[in-house]
């Protein structure tokens, strides 16, 4: 099928491979934040011996992003919309989950006194840092002595870079994009690249951490795809080459990078499969669930210490996911829906956003 048509909405089901992939985030922090137990491990780092479900599930996280959100920006070539859509997409779920655990989570787990709690800076300084995309872990009182200690919310740190990914997406629409899209092919390989690269020049700017910095080079592969999504076939066909050619690269040098890269193509694939669209879920709630995990696996291990680190997961997915549906349901829909009526809104009072760039 050609990749065009499986990014409508309609053909494709990478809703429920966001939740398992959000899924996956808590399975990998479990025994991080209550402790390893026997008979217990990876299911991903148990079968490929060079990552595990954290880190491949946020590379493939970055991934559909920049598959997602190119298509879309080329479907509205506006970059009004653009911005205003992912802002709605992404702040009012993020300042629910901070305000609440500011507000309601830490005077409840918190050792200090309420009146130590609430007349601390560091109340401020959380929200603000948070909601800037300067991820800040640090609230008065709170997790110091758990197995983790000191990191209320650790899954906000990759928020600041996706962000960052849909920043310069933008600049190189306006700035090359603005004729013809496949002129984005050319900074978008280069960028992939220049992350493989021993003196990095694009991706200078990102710490200088592996698993930090190839992330925008997944970002931009799902750009690259979402650009010549006219032009690709994903079948069986081109999956079972992908894993053929990851197989034989097994001992490698970029082993990991391909192994990312096949596994893209493959969820892409799976997505698209007429049996996985029958099982499509109602709502998207795996923003939710990557927001919530963190902070409720540490909440448990607040309550309850170490447990069998199965238990602590099984706990953590479920209520994870039941907050996830609370925030989808009446935050980030209407959030959503709210972004729309804000663009239509600017687009009235500013009649020239609405030309196509």
């Amino acid at each position: 099928m050609i990749l065009s048509n499986i990014l409508e909405k309609e053909k494709n089901n990478l809703d429920l491979i966001r939740i398992i992939l959000a899924c996956l985030v808590i399975v990998c922090h479990s025994p991080t934040l209550n402790g390893n137990s026997n008979f217990w491990i990876d299911p991903i780092s148990f079968f490929f011996k060079y990552t595990n479900s954290g880190d491949l599930t946020v590379k493939l996280f970055f991934f559909i992003s920049g598959l997602v959100v190119t298509k879309s920006y080329l479907y509205k070539r506006n970059a009004g919309y653009f911005i205003l859509s992912r802002i709605f997409r992404i702040i009012p779920a993020l300042l629910f989950v901070i305000l609440i655990t500011v507000f309601i989570l830490g005077p409840i787990v918190t050792h200090l006194s309420l009146g130590e709690y609430f007349s601390s800076q560091r109340l401020f300084l959380y929200i603000k840092n948070n909601i800037f995309f300067n991820t800040d872990y640090l609230l008065p009182g709170i997790f110091e002595n758990n197995f983790y200690p000191n990191a209320v919310n650790g899954s906000l740190w990759s928020l600041r870079y996706e962000v960052g990914c849909y920043i310069g997406l933008l600049l190189l629409f306006l700035i090359i994009g603005k004729q013809n899209k496949y002129y984005l092919n050319i900074p978008i390989l280069l960028i992939i690249i220049d992350t493989f690269l021993p003196y990095r020049v694009v991706t200078h700017f990102f710490e200088n951490i592996p698993a930090i910095y190839k992330l925008t080079s997944f970002f931009a592969f799902g750009a690259l795809l979402a650009i010549n999504a006219d032009k690709i076939k994903i079948n069986y066909i081109t999956t079972s080459i992908a894993i053929a050619i990851c197989y034989i690269s097994y001992d490698l040098l970029w082993a990991s990078e391909i192994f990312v890269f096949t596994t893209c193509i493959v969820i892409v694939y799976l997505a698209s499969n007429k049996f996985v669209l029958k099982i499509k879920p109602k709502h998207d709630i795996s923003y939710g669930i990557y927001l919530w995990g963190f902070v409720v696996q540490q909440t448990l291990y607040h309550f309850t210490g170490h447990l069998y680190v199965g238990f602590h997961c099984i706990i953590a997915l479920i209520v994870s996911g039941f907050l996830a549906y609370i925030s989808f349901k009446y935050i980030e829909k209407p959030g959503i829906e709210l972004g729309k009526k804000a663009y239509q809104l600017y687009k009235t009072n500013f009649p020239y956003i609405n030309q196509k760039i």
